[in-house]
């Protein structure tokens, strides 16, 4: 059965306060105005997905309370949705421009291990994550960032965080290329 954009816009809007917990968990700090803007982007491209306005949450609070009876009422991954959730943390590595096997092990462990602790072992277990020790792995997530916060300037972490976004963005040697399809009918359009 294909998934409407509503229906997908629903899943995500349910999903974004715990995305903003879970952010909080491995370290972000946020002030009030902050949270509530994270939660105002995705209440936005809810709407944009089509979710109709009635059940849009408007605070923090709503969003935790239809997350929550939306959980209840999910089914068990099926064989897309795990086969999604590891090709996303498979995938961590490649956006993260890391080549070498023994970087990109290294990484997908971090990964796997902070995603089975922020989602738990029986999600985890349902996703068919591999079983690793999880005990006290956000603990040390969170104290490695603040570690590294304190020793390099916040102006050169937030310079290095754009350019990361920056390399990721880059897709060939020509840039971006703005050219459209010439006709509506892909069939009938020239080489674009």
């Amino acid at each position: 059965m294909p998934v409407s954009s509503a229906h997908l816009g629903f899943t995500i809007s349910v999903f974004s306060k715990r995305l903003l917990e879970y952010s909080l968990l491995v370290g972000a700090k946020l002030n009030e105005e902050e949270r509530q803007s994270v939660l105002d982007v995705w209440r936005y491209a809810d709407y944009l997905m089509g979710i109709p306005e009635t059940i849009l949450y408007s605070t923090g609070e709503e969003a935790a309370n239809i997350y929550k009876t939306g959980y209840l009422c999910e089914p068990p991954p099926d064989i897309d949705s795990i086969t999604v959730a590891n090709t996303l943390i498979k995938a961590i590595p490649m956006v993260a421009d890391i080549t070498d096997p023994a970087e990109q092990q290294e990484l997908l462990g971090l990964a796997y291990r902070l995603s089975r602790a922020l989602i738990g072992h029986k999600l985890a277990n349902e996703f068919e994550f591999p079983k690793l020790p999880t005990f006290g792995v956000l603990f040390m997530y969170r104290t490695k960032q603040r570690l590294l916060k304190l020793l390099t300037s916040d102006k050169i972490i937030r310079s290095g965080n754009f350019t990361q976004l920056l390399q990721i963005s880059v897709y060939d040697d020509e840039g971006v290329s703005y050219k459209m399809p010439d006709h509506v009918y892909t069939a009938q359009s020239s080489q674009w």
